[in-house]
């Protein structure tokens, strides 16, 4: 079986920055700032884990495992009120490329590979209409691991030990950064990037982060994008 697995932000939806406030109500809530937390530098492709880590660290100088718990469990209460305010919206073509798969290609699974923790991945996908397209149980999120490559490591032990897969071949992660890249690369997978919800730019994917495809966005034609991922694997060498 072949598994397609998502990213979420700038991949299946932009949440209009829901996910930013969110983190940034819950830092204030939970660390007592009186001041804006200032961000270092952009958080796009990182696990949710490790933004949490890096912020307790530099605020408080170290990072225990019940201050992290503490903050991100705050961060998923103020997500799903954030979510409702700010109106974000699906990429294009998504819904009817997941609908397409589900309806007419059962041999091809759906899950989620993000940097979100958990109960962040399933609130966005569900908020935008999309949960009932995904295998959550099978997915790799934010909230297990702080490197996205050991995250992306779980997801294929999920979909193996299950005998869902026997091979990092039957797995393709779709996402928009170079991260999603490396990650892909971690476990031996291929990936997709798709620019039109990316902050990254097309000269960003060369060398250790040139991706198995690059698309602008999703293509109209669903059935098209399921070729393309059927598509035989070159044997190694060739």
């Amino acid at each position: 079986m072949l598994y397609l697995a998502w990213d979420i932000d700038g991949t299946l939806l932009l949440t209009n920055r829901a996910g930013y406030a969110a983190l940034t109500d819950a830092i204030r809530d939970y660390l007592r700032l009186r001041e804006p937390y200032q961000f270092k530098g952009t958080l796009a492709g990182r696990t949710d884990s490790g933004i949490i880590k890096e912020i307790i660290t530099d605020v408080r100088g170290r990072c225990t495992s019940g201050w992290a718990a503490g903050l991100m469990l705050t961060y998923e209460m103020r997500l799903k009120q954030r979510l409702r305010e700010h109106k974000g919206h699906l990429m294009a073509n998504v819904e009817p490329t997941l609908r397409h798969c589900k309806e007419h290609h059962p041999e091809i699974g759906l899950t989620l590979m993000t940097g979100n923790t958990t109960e962040g991945a399933r609130d966005k996908v569900t908020e935008y209409g999309i949960a009932p397209y995904f295998d959550f149980r099978h997915g790799g999120y934010g909230d297990l691991a702080e490197d996205r490559g050991d995250v992306a490591r779980i997801l294929y032990t999920r979909l193996y030990n299950d005998g869902l897969i026997q091979s990092p071949d039957e797995i393709i992660l779709i996402g928009d950064t170079p991260r999603d890249v490396q990650c892909a690369a971690a476990i031996g997978s291929r990936c997709i990037i798709v620019l039109d919800g990316s902050e990254f730019r097309r000269e960003d994917f060369t060398g250790a982060t040139a991706p198995w495809r690059l698309l602008d966005k999703l293509p109209d034609d669903p059935e098209s994008f399921c070729r393309l991922v059927t598509e035989p694997v070159p044997a190694k060498g060739k």
